[in-house]
């Protein structure tokens, strides 16, 4: 597994401290279950001292004797201080507490398929708006299935919520599945295969291009030809052209979808949507090699937005969904508690390019 920074990964140091016992005085007149009972004076003994980080207490089966309590009742209790991210364990060697502050009321798992700089954005964004009421642990699934199953089955039950960014593989579908019930939100990719199962916060990815090239028809008129340049062949991609197509064929414009920018017969007139940055280097080059200008000999429009595109070729036209919201958006789903579906903003920043 991979995690971001400076955030830990589950690593037990060396030398692990003896086992601690934890007597509790259980008072059958309250009308508080047992199992919460043993939640309140663990998380008590890590506030007064007692117990702390690194330190191993009973397992499942020693509780249950030591207090003539079912297994399922400490389970119970165990399961709740795994997903708040208070006890952790490992295979053949038993529970151990992993944070010494209590106070938060959310753990929750980051699953993301990679790093970039929109990413980080949306990542910055979530975790400012959590602030004190929950802490977040980030992995990266590089879009590979096998990564992607493994750190989902490795982190079943060990957090109070999952965020996750899915794969597009049939296979992924089953592997959410398996995470505990009404505890899975889905971010930014997959709102077609998951939108009746699960609270998302996503990209529209089929409509936002449409609807952005649609209200900005007066710039896309001064163009003779529209052309999409998209590598790959993935679900959102393909949306992305569908979305893309529909609006050429109702605007009316000449349009053409192409995966190989190097190959394409770039003339003047054309207006080009690039969804890989590496194409939009491409395309900024060719114009200045051929001493085309960007804006009037031909167009760019770049997906997500950054930093750098409002300063190269004097300023890229972008399309981008705002990262900052969808951070934001999920957090405060997540406090409140709620179960919603939202699609988020996407918005066009015009520069010089278009």
């Amino acid at each position: 597994m991979y995690c971001y920074k400076h955030y830990f990964c589950i690593v037990l140091p060396r030398g692990m401290k003896i086992k601690k016992n934890i007597d509790i005085q259980f008072k059958d007149h309250l009308p508080v279950p047992k199992y919460r009972q043993i939640i309140q004076a663990i998380e008590l003994k890590i506030n007064e001292g007692e117990l702390k980080k690194g330190d191993k207490i009973p397992s499942l089966n020693m509780f249950c004797k030591q207090y003539g309590l079912s297994q399922d009742t400490v389970l119970m209790a165990y399961k709740e201080l795994k997903a708040k991210g208070i006890i952790t364990s490992q295979v053949g060697k038993g529970y151990f507490i992993q944070k010494e502050n209590t106070d938060f009321k959310h753990n929750i798992l980051l699953l993301f398929d990679r790093l970039t700089a929109y990413k980080e954005e949306l990542y910055d964004a979530f975790k400012e708006a959590l602030k004190n009421d929950g802490s977040e642990q980030i992995f990266f699934h590089h879009n590979n299935l096998k990564m992607f199953q493994s750190i989902l089955e490795s982190s079943n039950g060990n957090y109070s919520e999952y965020v996750v960014m899915p794969v597009n593989h049939p296979d992924a579908v089953t592997a959410i599945s398996k995470l505990p019930s009404g505890k899975v939100f889905i971010l930014d990719q997959g709102r077609k295969q998951y939108r009746n199962s699960y609270p998302f916060v996503c990209q529209d990815f089929e409509r936002d291009i449409y609807r952005i090239l649609k209200s900005n028809a007066h710039l896309v008129g001064k163009y003779q030809r529209m052309i999409l340049v998209i590598r790959h062949q993935k679900s959102h991609f393909r949306d992305i052209a569908t979305g893309f197509r529909d609006f050429c064929r109702q605007h009316p414009i000449k349009f053409e979808v192409v995966q190989e920018i190097g190959l394409f017969d770039i003339q003047s007139g054309d207006a080009f949507v690039v969804v890989d940055d590496r194409d939009l280097e491409f395309l900024v080059r060719y114009s200045m090699e051929h001493k085309m200008a960007l804006g009037s000999a031909f167009g760019i429009i770049s997906y997500n937005e950054t930093s750098m595109k409002g300063i190269v070729g004097s300023g890229i036209t972008t399309i981008s969904t705002d990262f900052t919201q969808m951070g934001k958006s999920m957090a405060t789903m997540i406090l409140n508690h709620q179960s919603l579906k939202i699609d988020n903003p996407f918005r066009m920043n015009i520069r010089n390019s278009f």
